[in-house]
């Protein structure tokens, strides 16, 4: 009898430990967010854009990041499919030697015969004709070669006179021929401003000065959308009273990736405003190319 007991207990024992609820599992991390896609400057310069088929995109020259940008940028809509005219701050004289580049192999030679030109080879080397500025214009014969509908440009012309209303009467005629396509136009961000700046503008020893009027402003009637490329930090090969050489930009707080605002007009002169974390000074074409 005592051992039918034991075996009782020990039967009811475990029914106890079986019935028993299981412990409680801690619960599991919950699954960390999927970080958002940081936006690239391309992405943002799109996304400002939108539907504008004329866009003014001011540059400080001589830098490397901007030229590949936009080099970028014309990519993207090539690739969509849609006709790109790229308007460069160059002489329209060199217009014949670009249009036998971009319809060459790209050679040394070629690239050779492209340097050639008084915009590469005169003395004032003011950063419109940098490596990257040469490499910009190969993108373009790239694309061109791939079947893009893509042409370059240029459209400083020579002559007396407001240089800026020049500039202007060339982009305008060729805005007025583009018919469907989009113009994409790389100059200084001063050429670039469409309004009247709401700041002070001095020359370079100091004095103020009244704003000039811009190819911008002189375009204000074609409504152009314009953006102001800079940077936080770093430099830029262009000319000073020093000569024409890499400049340290006037550094602003450091920031980690490029931001894009939008300007209201009564406060800026141009529409919108791309910031990138550094420049890099681009030297003279002519320089990397054994001359």
């Amino acid at each position: 009898m005592r051992l039918f007991l034991v075996a009782m207990a020990l039967m009811l024992a475990a029914c106890a430990r079986q019935a028993a609820p299981a412990p409680q599992v801690a619960s599991q991390k919950p699954a960390m967010a999927k970080p958002q896609s940081v936006q690239t400057p391309l992405d943002m310069l799109v996304a400002a854009i939108g539907e504008h088929r004329f866009v003014l995109l001011g540059e400080v020259h001589g830098t490397r990041e901007t030229p590949a940008l936009v080099g970028d940028l014309v990519a993207h809509y090539a690739g969509d499919g849609e006709p790109v005219i790229l308007g460069i701050e160059i002489s329209t004289q060199e217009q014949p030697r670009i249009d036998r580049y971009l319809e060459s192999h790209g050679t040394s030679a070629d690239r050779k015969a492209l340097l050639a030109g008084e915009h590469w080879q005169g003395a004032m080397h003011d950063g419109r004709d940098s490596e990257a500025m040469l490499e910009l214009i190969d993108r373009v014969r790239e694309l061109h070669f791939q079947g893009a509908d893509v042409r370059v440009e240029p459209f400083d012309g020579p002559g007396a006179g407001d240089r800026d209303f020049r500039m202007a009467e060339h982009l305008r005629a060729t805005a007025a021929d583009a018919h469907r396509a989009r113009l994409l136009v790389l100059t200084g961000n001063v050429h670039a401003m469409t309004r009247r700046p709401s700041w002070s503008m001095f020359t370079t020893d100091g004095k103020p000065i009244e704003p000039p009027m811009t190819v911008g402003r002189y375009l204000a009637g074609l409504a152009p959308y314009s953006i102001n490329i800079g940077a936080a930090n770093g430099d830029a090969w262009n000319c000073a009273q020093d000569g024409c050489r890499a400049h340290p930009l006037t550094a602003r707080p450091a920031i980690k990736q490029a931001t894009l605002k939008q300007l209201p007009p009564a406060e800026s002169a141009w529409d919108a405003e791309l910031t990138m974390p550094r420049f890099t000074a681009s030297p003279p074409a002519i320089s990397g190319a054994g001359h």
